[in-house]
C-alpha cells in the first residue's frame, strides 16, 4: 500500500509556531526523540526504511485549495521510540478509555498477558501476573509513572511493592510496555519487562463528575484543562469511598495530581508534575475453601476483619529538556530529578492460629520510605553506517531511605507479641547506559547497547540484640540488543535479546557480601504489521533466572525459590476501522517451570498462582448522533472481557479459571454526560486469589498440618452511575 507523506505522519503532526519537539513527556527515563515514522504505525508500513523516513522538521505541503498563511508555520514531528522487541505494546488515550477502570492497576490489563488481582482489599497494591510471572506486587514488573519510579526497593511486604492507587484513569494518556529487557533504559525489577504511563487530560475547562453506585460507592473527580494548551498541562483530584461488598471490605482513598508544560528559559522545556495520595482500607483476607464449600462461612465472609491497613504517596518530578534545533534533530539534553515520600502499614493473618495456638498469627507491617534520584541523557545524530544512525549515553541515580517493621500482634487486643523485623536501610542504585541504533543495510536495524547497575546497601538491624550493622555492594552489567527488519510495506520481524536483573531484600544481605542479584536472560522473536487501520503482533518469547521469589504464607511476603524459566507466545492487535471504531485484542500463552530443585519445589514443577492463558478483548464505539436543539448528542458504548485460564497451584493442584467481563454506556448531551459503569456484568463467582497451605482458623485448636486450599472471593457484579459537567 502506498501512502501519502501527510497520510502517514497525519497521527503525529503537531502544528504551532510556538511549540518545540519533545519526546517522552510523560515517562522516565525519557524515550528518545526519532523520527515519526519509526512510531507510527502507519510509518511502519514503509519498506525502505525501519528506522526512519521523513525526519524531525520535514516539509508537508498544504493541500491543494487551502489557505497557506503568510506568516512562517513550524511542524514538528513527535515520535515515541522504535519497538525494542517484536511483542512491544502502546495504548492510547482510546483503547484506555474502551472498557470501565476502577483503578490505574486496572488499566495495566490492557497490556498483552497482564491481569492484576487485589486479594488484600481496595487499597494495597495489585497483584500483577504478566507473561508467566508472578510479579506480586511488582517484583518482576518495572514501572514508571510521569517520570517518576514505582516500585519500591526492599519494601517490607515485599521488593518491588509499586501502588497505583494514586493515579485516576481518567489522566492516563498513553500506557507503553515493553516486554523483556531489551532497552538499556530499562533497569532493576525490568525482569518480565516495563510498564511506562505518560500523564495528560484533553477536555477543555473544568470537568465535574460525581458517581454512585452498588456497595455504597461513591466517587467524585474533577479535572481542569486550560483550553488551547497541551494535554500534558492539568490538574486532577479524585475522592473515593466503598462500604465493600462483605464484611472488612471498606475503603476510601483521596488523590491530586498536577502537571504543566512550559518554557522556562529560551530553548528549554520544562514539564513539571506533583502529586500526593492517601488511602485507608480494609481487608477480608482469605477463607479455607473447605470451610466455604461445607457452609462454614458465607462466601464473603472474614475470619479476622481487623485485616488492612493505609498508604500514602506524595512526589514531585521536573523534567527539563532542549527545545531547539537540536531537539527538531532528534539530538539534545534531558535531566529529570524526582522526589517520592512513601508510607505503607498493612494487618493480615493467612494461618490463623497456625504458629500461636493462642495469640493467633496476625502481623503488622509499617514501610516508611523517601526516594530521591534523577535520570539525565544526551542523544546525538552520529552517521556511522547511515545518516539516520544514533547513539546516545545516559544515567540514572536513585537513592532510597527506609525504616521498615514487622510484629506479631495478639489477636485480642492487637498488641506486639513478637518483633520480626526492625531495621533501617539505605539503597543506592547508579546506573549508566549506552544506546545505538544503526542501519548496516536499507532495511536493516540494529538497536542495541549495555547498562551498568552499581547497587549499595547500608543496612542497621534492631530485630536481635543490640543494633546490627552491616553493608553490601555490586554491579550488574548486562548488554540488550534488537534486529529490525523490514520485510514488506507495513510488515517487519525483530529479533531481541536482553539481560536483567532484580535487586535482593537489602535485609537478607550478609556483611561485606556481593550483592546477589537475580539475573535474567530473555529472547524474543516475531512479526509486527501497521497500517492506517490496524497494527498487531505475535511473538515467541523464552526468559530465564537465576533464582526466583514466591510468596509464603508464614512470612506474609516473598521468599527465594530456585531457578525458573518461561516459555510462551503472545500476539497483540488494535483496530481502527472507522474514526468511531477501537478495539483491542491480547492473548498470551506461557508455561512457567522450575529448572531447579529446592525446598518443596522440584525441577519441571509448574511455577505456582501464574495463570499459563491470559486473554483480553476490549471495543468501543463512540458515535456522534447528531443535534438536538442545536447542541451535540454523542453516544460511547464499550466492553472489556478477560480470561484467565490453567492456574498451577502448591502440591500439583490446579486454580479455577476465570472470565470477567465490564461493559460501559455514556450519553452525552452538550455540557451534560450521563453514564452507566457495570464489573462482572455476568456476576461471576470467581477467585481473584488462590493458594495452598496449612492454616487453623481456630483459637485454642490443634492446628491441622495437612495443606488447605485457601482463596480470596473476587468482586461481584456491581453498578456504577456517574453524571458529569463540563464547564468551559
Amino acid at each position: 500500500m502506498t501512502l501519502s507523506l501527510r497520510t502517514a505522519l497525519a497521527p503525529l503532526l503537531i502544528t504551532t509556531a510556538a511549540v518545540p519537539a519533545r519526546a517522552g513527556d510523560g515517562a522516565a527515563p525519557p524515550p528518545p526523540p526519532v523520527a515519526a515514522a519509526e512510531a507510527s504505525p502507519a510509518a511502519e508500513t514503509s519498506a525502505a526504511a525501519p528506522d526512519g523516513g521523513a525526519g524531525p522538521g520535514a516539509a508537508v505541503s498544504a493541500a491543494p485549495g487551502a489557505a497557506v498563511s503568510a506568516a512562517p508555520v513550524s511542524v514538528v514531528v513527535q515520535g515515541a521510540a522504535p519497538p525494542r522487541s517484536a511483542s512491544e505494546a502502546v495504548r492510547g488515550r482510546a483503547e484506555v478509555r474502551a472498557a470501565p477502570h476502577r483503578t490505574a492497576s486496572d488499566v495495566l490489563q490492557l497490556v498483552p498477558g497482564v491481569f492484576a488481582a487485589q486479594h488484600g482489599g481496595e487499597g494495597k497494591a495489585h497483584q500483577i501476573f504478566f507473561r508467566g510471572f508472578d510479579a506480586v506486587h511488582g517484583q518482576d514488573l518495572e514501572i514508571w509513572i510521569a517520570g517518576a519510579p514505582v516500585n519500591e526497593v526492599s519494601n517490607v511486604h515485599g521488593q518491588g511493592y509499586a501502588d497505583l492507587h494514586f493515579v485516576m484513569p481518567e489522566v492516563i494518556r498513553e500506557l507503553r510496555a515493553q516486554p523483556g529487557s531489551y532497552d538499556p533504559r530499562q533497569g532493576d525489577f525490568a525482569v518480565a519487562g516495563s510498564v511506562r504511563l505518560e500523564l495528560g487530560y484533553d477536555e477543555p475547562g473544568i470537568t465535574a463528575t460525581a458517581s454512585a453506585g452498588s456497595f455504597g460507592a461513591r466517587r467524585l473527580f474533577l479535572a481542569y484543562h486550560p483550553e488551547g494548551a497541551e494535554e500534558t498541562t492539568f490538574a486532577a483530584f479524585e475522592a473515593y469511598a466503598t462500604d465493600g461488598f462483605g464484611p472488612a471490605r471498606a475503603a476510601s482513598r483521596t488523590s491530586a495530581v498536577a502537571q504543566g508544560v512550559y518554557e522556562p528559559v529560551a530553548g528549554v522545556r520544562a514539564r513539571v508534575m506533583a502529586s500526593a495520595f492517601a488511602s485507608r482500607f480494609a481487608s477480608a483476607g482469605v477463607l479455607r475453601l473447605d470451610d466455604l464449600e461445607a457452609g462454614k462461612v458465607d462466601r464473603f465472609a472474614s475470619y479476622d476483619p481487623d485485616q488492612g491497613g493505609d498508604s500514602s504517596r506524595a512526589q514531585l518530578v521536573v523534567d527539563l529538556r532542549g527545545a531547539g534545533a537540536d531537539a527538531a534533530r532528534g539530538e539534545g539534553l534531558s535531566l529529570a530529578p524526582f522526589v517520592v515520600l512513601r508510607s505503607l502499614r498493612l494487618r493480615s493473618n493467612y494461618t490463623g492460629y497456625l504458629e500461636d495456638p493462642t495469640s493467633g498469627d496476625a502481623t503488622q507491617q509499617l514501610n516508611e520510605a523517601i526516594t530521591a534520584g534523577a535520570t539525565a541523557s544526551y542523544r546525538l545524530r552520529f552517521p556511522l553506517l547511515s545518516d539516520r544512525d544514533v547513539i546516545e549515553a545516559g544515567v540514572v541515580a536513585r537513592t532510597d531511605w527506609i525504616e521498615q517493621s514487622q510484629r506479631r500482634l495478639a489477636a485480642v487486643d492487637g498488641r506486639p507479641t513478637a518483633t520480626l523485623v526492625d531495621a533501617k536501610v539505605r539503597a543506592t542504585d547508579l546506573a549508566g547506559y549506552l544506546d545505538a541504533s544503526i542501519r548496516p543495510a536499507r532495511r536493516v536495524t540494529v538497536r542495541g547497547g549495555v547498562r551498568a547497575d552499581g547497587l549499595a546497601y547500608q543496612v542497621v538491624d534492631h530485630a536481635g540484640e543490640g543494633a546490627q550493622a552491616r553493608s553490601a555492594q555490586g554491579i550488574h552489567v548486562g548488554g540488550k540488543g534488537t534486529v529490525d527488519v523490514a520485510l514488506l510495506p507495513g510488515l517487519r520481524a525483530l529479533a531481541s535479546v536482553g539481560q536483567g536483573f532484580r535487586s535482593p531484600q537489602a535485609r537478607s544481605l550478609g556483611d561485606g557480601e556481593r550483592t546477589p542479584f537475580t539475573r535474567a536472560l530473555s529472547a524474543e522473536a516475531g512479526l509486527r504489521y501497521a497500517d492506517e487501520l490496524v497494527r498487531a503482533s505475535v511473538a515467541l518469547f523464552h526468559t530465564r533466572l537465576t533464582d526466583d521469589l514466591v510468596f509464603d504464607e508464614a512470612t506474609g511476603r516473598n521468599e527465594p525459590v530456585p531457578a525458573t524459566a518461561r516459555t510462551g507466545v503472545a500476539f497483540d492487535a488494535v483496530a481502527r476501522p472507522a474514526p468511531w471504531l477501537v478495539s483491542s485484542v491480547g492473548l498470551t500463552y506461557t508455561r512457567a517451570a522450575f529448572t531447579a530443585s529446592g525446598g518443596r519445589y522440584a525441577a519441571g514443577d509448574l511455577l505456582p498462582f501464574v495463570p499459563q492463558v491470559v486473554a483480553r478483548a476490549d471495543i468501543a464505539a463512540t458515535p456522534r448522533l447528531g443535534a438536538l436543539f442545536g447542541r451535540r448528542l454523542e453516544a460511547r458504548a464499550g466492553a472489556g472481557v478477560t480470561l484467565l485460564h490453567g492456574r498451577p497451584l502448591p502440591y500439583g493442584e490446579l486454580g479455577r479459571d476465570a472470565l470477567l467481563t465490564d461493559v460501559t454506556a455514556h450519553l452525552r448531551y452538550d455540557r451534560v454526560e450521563l453514564g452507566l459503569d457495570v464489573y462482572n456484568l455476568l456476576d461471576a463467582a470467581w477467585f481473584d486469589g488462590e493458594f495452598v497451605y496449612p492454616s487453623s482458623f481456630t483459637r485454642g485448636a490443634a492446628p491441622d498440618l495437612l495443606p488447605a486450599r485457601h482463596v480470596t472471593v473476587g468482586a461481584p457484579r456491581s453498578f456504577l452511575v456517574s453524571l458529569s459537567l463540563y464547564l468551559g
